[in-house]
């Protein structure tokens, strides 16, 4: 029975789309973060948490995996094995975020940003940083980030962003990263 097998098919055939899956998934790895369409992101999400998950055990039955899985090999096992599965060694699942970004001028098709947490250039690690500067500049006063998820007088959003980047980031880097853009704002 065909029951429980639905994927996107993302208007592809089956080698087509398999061939695309597994660009996108090396691309991912290699570069940490890519531009894609919402349905594509959220297809290749788990077979990139996948990946980490076979970076982290690091044997030679993983690497076998994913040798035959991935392109550009020379470059993404390497990433894979060594600074990925550094970085998620503490880290139980979820490797990777879908971060809608609008749609796409042409078609009109809506589009994500899809990258590894914790990385250097972290979206939505980003995107805090700099509401909390502007309104900091706005206001004329500057908190830590303990302060800020205490107060109210934030957008919700912005402190439950700010509570999940607590979890990954140390809270004096987020603290220097705030002071660092207000400085560049002035």
């Amino acid at each position: 029975m065909y029951h429980g097998k639905h994927l996107r098919r993302l208007n592809r055939t089956s080698s087509h789309r398999n061939a695309m899956l597994r660009n996108l998934v090396s691309s991912l790895i290699e570069h940490g973060r890519i531009e894609t369409t919402v349905a594509k992101a959220k297809e290749i999400q788990p077979i990139a948490d996948r990946m980490v998950t076979l970076g982290k055990k690091g044997d030679v039955n993983a690497r076998k995996q994913a040798l035959s899985y991935l392109n550009s090999r020379d470059t993404t096992i390497p990433k894979l094995f060594g600074e990925l599965a550094q970085r998620f060694a503490t880290r139980q699942g979820g490797y990777t975020r879908v971060q809608r970004i609008g749609n796409r001028y042409g078609d009109n098709a809506p589009m994500a940003v899809i990258e590894y947490i914790d990385g250097p250039t972290d979206l939505k690690r980003e995107m805090t940083v700099k509401t909390l500067a502007s309104t900091f500049a706005k206001t004329g006063q500057q908190m830590s980030v303990k302060e800020i998820s205490e107060s109210t007088g934030l957008p919700k959003a912005v402190v439950r962003d700010l509570k999940k980047l607590q979890f990954t980031n140390s809270i004096e880097t987020l603290d220097e990263a705030v002071s660092k853009e207000m400085a560049s704002r002035s």
